[in-house]
């Protein structure tokens, strides 16, 4: 048995439907984990949920710090450094109450014990009131021993940070950020294939952390994009999907 591990697919449906019929096809992969955000910035935020939803049993999802601007709708929707208010408004007014509902249930994590290992799977570090942090500047081992040493877990994963970083320690916990697999610039996105290959004893044992690279529709993405009124799109088209707007054709 093997574990997929994929999130912030901000809204891309294409590659939400690449991953899933991949891990399907994966004979190996017997649960998968999403690490939150599957809405915002991209055209089909509420598809990426009910598609979700859809494999709930198969695909284990906490909520990201997008999910909680929906239903915690306040002054932290406009802190946002590439879409504000508008877009937000945007994205909230495109779910409807089975999306709202299925948010409210994705737990804030899942802690499992697998082959030895105690894992957790998370969108980041939350505050006192189990609001997703947003000190994501720094990845650095002693860092995160601060944002997460009080986890009882041997492996951290997590998103939040759209590039993709691993620290594997062997004496303390080993940290996989997933990187982002709906902002992408190519017609490539991904998941985190993970599973345990044990020798002797857990001390002895390999760790099978790799990425799993997947075409997906780009240019059914990009259509999308170019032709919804995405409000705010020209901020962040370019940094999240390598669209640019204002470009002339």
């Amino acid at each position: 048995m093997a574990i997929a591990v994929f999130g912030d697919v901000h809204g891309n449906l294409e590659a939400l439907e690449a991953i899933l019929k991949h891990i399907r096809r994966n004979r190996k992969i017997k649960q998968a984990y999403f690490l939150g955000d599957a809405i915002t910035f991209g055209p089909d935020s509420s598809a990426c949920l009910k598609l979700l939803s859809k494999y709930k049993d198969k695909v284990k999802c906490v909520t990201g710090n997008h999910e909680q601007r929906m239903v915690r709708y306040d002054s932290s929707v406009s802190t946002m450094t590439y879409a504000g208010i508008k877009h937000m408004e945007y994205i909230y007014k495109s779910l409807d109450n089975d999306d709202l509902r299925f948010i409210k249930s994705m737990p804030h994590e899942y802690k499992i014990s697998y082959k030895g290992f105690n894992v957790l799977f998370t969108h980041y570090s939350h505050d006192e009131n189990g609001v997703v942090r947003d000190d994501y500047d720094e990845f650095t081992e002693a860092h995160l021993d601060r944002l997460f040493g009080v986890k009882n877990c041997d492996i951290v994963f997590f998103g939040h940070i759209h590039t993709r970083k691993i620290i594997i320690n062997e004496s303390g916990k080993s940290y996989v950020c997933n990187g982002s697999s709906g902002c992408v610039k190519g017609d490539k996105t991904f998941y985190t294939y993970f599973d345990v290959n044990h020798h002797i004893c857990k001390e002895d044992s390999n760790l099978d952390i790799y990425r799993v690279n997947i075409k997906f529709n780009r240019k059914r993405f990009e259509e999308k994009m170019r032709t919804l009124p995405i409000p705010e799109k020209e901020n962040f088209g370019k940094f999240c999907f390598g669209i640019d707007f204002n470009e002339v054709k």
